[in-house]
Order: C-alpha cells, then sequence, then structure tokens
C-alpha cells in the first residue's frame, strides 16, 4: 500500500512501511474527466499540480494535517493501475483500507454552500441527495466500512459526520443505521445488503460486482472483460461456498461435544473392563430440536416491547402541550354546534363516515380549539373510549412535521392505553420484525400495525384529533387522509366505532369521500370568541372610552385571532408608555394594516430601535438546524452585536427569566419560549416564519457571529 505524505504542503508518495501501517486519512470523491484526475505516474513525474483533480488531493492532505494526520490515501494516485497484480489487490483490500482509516474525508464536488451559513438538517438533506456521490458503486462501501466519516462541500466547509447525519444518510441511501454505525455487516440478510447498491452504478460493468466484495467480506479476483453477469454469477457462487462452510462448522460444532463425550465414556469403560460389545449408535447422533409452528411465525414478548420501544420519538406531544389553552369561556361554543354534536354521536355516523374537518385562514386559533376539543373528549370519555391526537409542527423535528411521526405517535398511545393491542404485531414474521428492529420503523409497517390494532378494539371506540395538515408534506398529507379513509372502512367492517378530526388552513387542497366541513372564521361562535378577548385585554382607559375600539378591531380583524392579539399588545404598549390616548388609539388602529403579513413588516420596521438585535434574532430562530434554548440565543445575538463578548454565563449578572424576556423583545413579540420542560425558542405562529420566508429573510449571519460561536 503506498500512502501520499504531507510535508509542509509539499505532497510526495511513500510506501516506507511494511509491518507497521501508519495512522492514515482517506479520501472519498467521485471521479470527474479522465484526463482531469491525478494519476500515480502524474506524482511520480511531478505535474500533479497541473490538473484539476489536484484540488481535491490537496484539500485531504490540508485537513489531515489539521486532524494531526501526516500520511493519507487517494484511489486516483495511490494505485499503479498498470501494475495488474496491484490493481487486484486494491480491488480485494479496499474494504478493508477504508475500514483501517483514522478518518475519511468524503468530497462532494456537486455540493456548494455560503461560507457563512449554516444549512438547517432539511436543506442539508436535499443538497446530499442530489449528489452523484450517492449514486456510484464504489461509494457504498466508502460510506460503510470506515468508523469516521466527515463530509465536506466543494468549497472545503464541513457539512457534518456519519454520525450526526445518520437519519439523512439512511433515508437516501437506504441503508439500516445500525449498519451505518458499525454493526457487523453479517447480521443483515444478503438480500438487503444487495437493495443498498441497487440505484448504484460503475463506470465498468463488472464493477457493480466487485465493489461489493467488502460488502460481503467475499475475496474474489477480479477479471475485466467478464461482464458483469459472470462477475455475479462468481459472487454468487463464493457467497453459497461460505454460506455451506458456515452450516458445516455449525454442525460440528454440535456434533462435537456429543463425540467427545462418547469417547471419553467409551474410555472409562475399557480401563474398568466393563465395555459392551453392543454400543447403541443413537449415542453419536444428536437429538433434533424441536420448534413449534408458533415459534418459527411469530414474535417474541421481548422482541414485540423493542418494537413498541421504536416508536416512541423525543417531543412526542410536546406540541399539544406547549399550546396556549383557550382563554377563558373561549371555543366553548363548539360543543353545541350541531355539525360537531353529531360527529360526537356515534349513532349518527352513517351521516358522515366519521370525518370532521375543521378549516381557517392562519391564525383564526385552529390549533387552540384542537387543543380543548381533544382535552376535553379525553377527560370526558369513559374507558370504552380512547382519545388519540397529533399536532404537526412545520419548525419541529422530522417526526413532528411528518407521517412517519404520526402514525409512530398514534401507535404509542394506543399501545400505552391498551396492551392486548400489542398483539397487532403478530402479522409481521421473525425476520420482518428484526428489520424494523435495525431499519426503524417505515410507514408500511406503520400504517399495516395501526390496521391491525383498529381492528382488534372491539367494543372500545376510538376517537382520533389531528391538527395543522398544512404543517406537513402535503405529498404525505393526502396520502394519510385516504388511508384514515381506507381505516374508517375496515373499522365500519370490524363493528368498531372511529371517528377523526382534521384542522387545516384552506390549503392544501385534499378532499374527502363523505364529513362534515367547518370553515372558523364564517362562524358566529368565533366572532363573539374575539369579541370576549377583545374585552378582557384591551387595557385603554375607562370601559366607555375603549368601547368604540373595541369595535373597530373586531370589524378589522377579518376573522383572524393573532392579527387581534398583536394589535392589542401593540395598543396596550403604546399606551401605557404614554405615547398614545384612549382618543389617540382609534386613529392609531387606522393605522395598523389589516392583512397579517403588512402587520407582520409593521412590528419589523415601526421604530427603527436595534434593527441589527432584530434581524440577528429573526435569522436565529427561523435557519437554526435546531430549536434554541434561550440562552443560546441571547449569546448568539450578543457575540454577533459584539464578537469580543464574554460567552461565560454570569447568572448573577443576568438570568433565565431575563433571557426569556430579552427574547420577546429583541424579536419584537414575533418569538416566545416554549412553555413545557424544553424550553426552546419559537415563532409565535407558523405565519411568521411563512412572511420571512417568502420575504427572502437572509439567512446569512455576521461572520463574526459564525467564527465566535
Amino acid at each position: 500500500m503506498v500512502w501520499l505524505y504531507n510535508n509542509d504542503g509539499e505532497i510526495s508518495l511513500t510506501d516506507h512501511f511494511h509491518d507497521k501501517i501508519p495512522r492514515y486519512a482517506i479520501l472519498s470523491h467521485t471521479w470527474g474527466p479522465a484526463a482531469e484526475e491525478v494519476t500515480f505516474e502524474d506524482i511520480k513525474g511531478g505535474i500533479a499540480e497541473g490538473k484539476q483533480g489536484y484540488a481535491k488531493i490537496r484539500f485531504c492532505g490540508e485537513r489531515a494535517r489539521q486532524d494531526g494526520i501526516q500520511y493519507f490515501w487517494v484511489d486516483t494516485c495511490c494505485i499503479d493501475k498498470s501494475n495488474n497484480a496491484e490493481l487486484a489487490e486494491a480491488i480485494t483490500s479496499m474494504f478493508r483500507w477504508y475500514q483501517n482509516a483514522a478518518k475519511c474525508y468524503v468530497y462532494l464536488s456537486d455540493v456548494w454552500t455560503d461560507n457563512q451559513v449554516s444549512l438547517s438538517l432539511e436543506s442539508l438533506q436535499l443538497a446530499l441527495q442530489k449528489s452523484r456521490w450517492f449514486t456510484r458503486g464504489w461509494t457504498l462501501q466508502e460510506l460503510i466500512a470506515p468508523q469516521s466519516v466527515e463530509f465536506f462541500c466543494s468549497n472545503c466547509n464541513p457539512l457534518g459526520s456519519k454520525r450526526s447525519l445518520e437519519q439523512p444518510l439512511h433515508e437516501i441511501t437506504g441503508i439500516a443505521v445500525s449498519a451505518l454505525r458499525g454493526d457487523k455487516l453479517s447480521l443483515f440478510e444478503v438480500e438487503e445488503r444487495m437493495s443498498w447498491a441497487e440505484r448504484r452504478d460503475t463506470t465498468r460493468e463488472e464493477d457493480k460486482a466487485y465493489s461489493m466484495l467488502g460488502i460481503f467480506d467475499v475475496s474474489m479476483a477480479p477479471i475485466y472483460g467478464e461482464g458483469v453477469e459472470n462477475a455475479f454469477e462468481r459472487l454468487h457462487d463464493e457467497l453459497l461456498r461460505r454460506e455451506k462452510k458456515r452450516a458445516h462448522d455449525q454442525l460440528s460444532a454440535v456434533l462435537q461435544p456429543n463425540f467427545d463425550s462418547r469417547k471419553r465414556l467409551m474410555t472409562r469403560r475399557s480401563e474398568s473392563h466393563a465395555i459392551s460389545s453392543s454400543c447403541d449408535p443413537s449415542h453419536l447422533n444428536p437429538q433434533p430440536r424441536l420448534y413449534s409452528k408458533d415459534s418459527i411465525h411469530s414474535i417474541d414478548a421481548g422482541t414485540k416491547q423493542s418494537l413498541i420501544d421504536q416508536l416512541y420519538f423525543d417531543k412526542i406531544d410536546e406540541r399539544v402541550t406547549s399550546l396556549t389553552a383557550a382563554q377563558g369561556t373561549t371555543c366553548r361554543w363548539f360543543f353545541t354546534k350541531s355539525v360537531y354534536t353529531s360527529w360526537y354521536n356515534v349513532g349518527q355516523q352513517p351521516e358522515h363516515s366519521g370525518f370532521l374537518w375543521i378549516k381557517g385562514n392562519p391564525g383564526t386559533g385552529k390549533s387552540t380549539l384542537m387543543k380543548l376539543l381533544f382535552e376535553t373528549a379525553k377527560l370526558k370519555g369513559d374507558s370504552s373510549q380512547l382519545t388519540l391526537s397529533f399536532f404537526f409542527l412545520a419548525r419541529g423535528i422530522a417526526e413532528e412535521k411528518s407521517t412517519t411521526g404520526l402514525y409512530r405517535s398514534l401507535l404509542h398511545q394506543l399501545f400505552q392505553k391498551v396492551e392486548e393491542l400489542r398483539d397487532s404485531l403478530d402479522w409481521m414474521t421473525p425476520d420482518g420484525a428484526r428489520s424494523i428492529q435495525r431499519n426503524q420503523w417505515h410507514d408500511a409497517a406503520l400504517k399495516q400495525t395501526l390496521a391491525h390494532a383498529v381492528q382488534k378494539l372491539g367494543s372500545r371506540s376510538l376517537m382520533i384529533f389531528v391538527d395543522a395538515l398544512d404543517e406537513c408534506n402535503q405529498g404525505q398529507a393526502a396520502d394519510m387522509v385516504c388511508f384514515f379513509e381506507e381505516l374508517c372502512g375496515l373499522a365500519r367492517e370490524a363493528q368498531v366505532s372511529l371517528r377523526i378530526c382534521f384542522s387545516s388552513r384552506h390549503y392544501p387542497t385534499i378532499t374527502i369521500q363523505k364529513g362534515v366541513e367547518v370553515t372558523l372564521e364564517d362562524e358566529a361562535g368565533h366572532t363573539e370568541d374575539m369579541e370576549q378577548y377583545i374585552r378582557l385585554k384591551l387595557r385603554l382607559g375607562t370601559v366607555k372610552q375603549a368601547e368604540p375600539l373595541r369595535a373597530d378591531i373586531l370589524k378589522r380583524s377579518s376573522g383572524i385571532f393573532l392579527w387581534v392579539v398583536l394589535v392589542i399588545d401593540i395598543l396596550n404598549g403604546e399606551y401605557q408608555r404614554g405615547l398614545i390616548s384612549p382618543k389617540q388609539s382609534r386613529q392609531r388602529l387606522k393605522e395598523i394594516p389589516p392583512e397579517l403579513s403588512k402587520l407582520f413588516e409593521m412590528i419589523i420596521t415601526r421604530d427603527g430601535e436595534n434593527p441589527e438585535q432584530l434581524q440577528l434574532c429573526l435569522r436565529w430562530v427561523l435557519f437554526a438546524a435546531r430549536p434554541l434554548k434561550p440562552q443560546e440565543l441571547y449569546f448568539a445575538i450578543q457575540l454577533g452585536l459584539n464578537k469580543s463578548y464574554s460567552s461565560c454565563w454570569d447568572q448573577e449578572d443576568i438570568d433565565l427569566d431575563q433571557m426569556k424576556s430579552y427574547v420577546r423583545s429583541s424579536s419584537k413579540g414575533l418569538a416566545e419560549v416554549t412553555r413545557n420542560k424544553a424550553s426552546e425558542v419559537q415563532f409565535i405562529h407558523e405565519s411568521v416564519r411563512d412572511y420571512l420566508l417568502a420575504r427572502k429573510f437572509s439567512s446569512q449571519l455576521p461572520s463574526s457571529t459564525m467564527e465566535t460561536l
């Protein structure tokens, strides 16, 4: 094996090591035009630097130097391809070479990032899945074999590691998460490992097979020109030969103890002159193990528990818990509405097939209403009624904004409430269950399990509340609605009562074959709720002075509850600071735009105070890869404003409550800290995020902030 050696920027070849292999780094990349790639001869001849491909070699050497590694290996120039024996050795040893590397650097020549921008995990996944690197045959083992894999874009910015990106990598490649983490590949079925290479290609057709040698731990000499079918046929033969040897070894391991014990027994009998001339040869044959039909085709309790444990995810149910409850007696009118009472009444289910859909404009209070409906139904129902919920959250983690997360959450809730429903996992084979244990749950298995569980409910009724369908991918949401329609059909056949309540904006446009809909902003009860809120929260002068203003606010609101909340906050604040009088407040109201998006614009630009602080705050909340804690946001903003600001938290100088107040003031009321255990910063409503993204709000953060952080 020949390495490259980095000596203060001077890169040269060396093969001085024989017995003791040095610590080395290795490069994974895709080949460009052959004429531009640096070869073994180019390095030997000193003409490598003139080629385009030298840039990634220089990158690998410099990155290795930063990691304290002097030696590194690059396939383009560390193999003398004119030497057939050396080429054959490289092909059969490649997996082991990558496996033994201290670091593997993946250079993605077709991925580029701004030096000052930290991509969110979702944006990064979109960039990665378009990369050619994930379509090449040899890069499969280069991803799996090394323990430490780090990804870099074409301008050498780090993108993450195999561990930090394992979920996107799993979704892009289909490779089991446990395989990415280093589990023995022999634990995975041959068919599964073959599937990892299905969408990959190689320049030479035989390499489709040769690039899998390390994945199957097979040693096989390459024969270029034999064709891909012959190459795979030889690989197949090697796998069969190894399987036969493994079976023989297992049988020997079973037989040998019996043979040895028989031999010892015969020796003792010979020594005592008591050996029998009529030995029963059956003693040499081990008794076959007996398996029941059930033990072969069903999964055990431990496996079931493992599958159920995998349904749980961080932040499950956190959205509904953190939502502000309905104020006073607001939203209670909905319980008496005929549409709701009809849906709630099991006897009237044929009229609506179990579906109720609450729709409304952004900011009308749909989630607040759904929280009340769910919690009331949960408390009101008896032991025979099961009530489940899922609240989508576009700004949340992957599970909070996907139907995969929804199905996992619903099943998790069901299995917690009714233990005997665990039998709904019995449709799986043991091998299928193990596959899920290795690769995580997927939608098809989740939906099938949920269907079995619903059909096993018997005399129990099931009520499901699903909020904010518009905060989920439109394709996923449409597929989910179709599945729930099928589920209701299965429930009817099994004589199980199933009712489902959705809420969403007026888009995406998804239709249900049969059900009832409510448009929130058109309801008289919704208008009365806003009247009540205005009466409770508006604090301007006497009741008589404030009455005309209350009517004006309601009239200009267009049924948008969030608009009312923000406007009252503005008017109360300006009145308390002495900026307006009760009489002036009506004129001030006329200056406030009635559209929600224009109101956001006015809030951001109205006073011109601390614009850089505001910009930093909104950018961090909008573009952070994960939700920030209030203390993280506080120091991010401070360091952005002043690079020399101390990042040590002096809690005597500023405490956590002050930092939470700072979040509100620096965002001008557009961000808040959640009131749950996580205590994270979020926008007050998803429409704030929509507005900022539609406005093409810059994601570029000051370089001083990024460097210091």
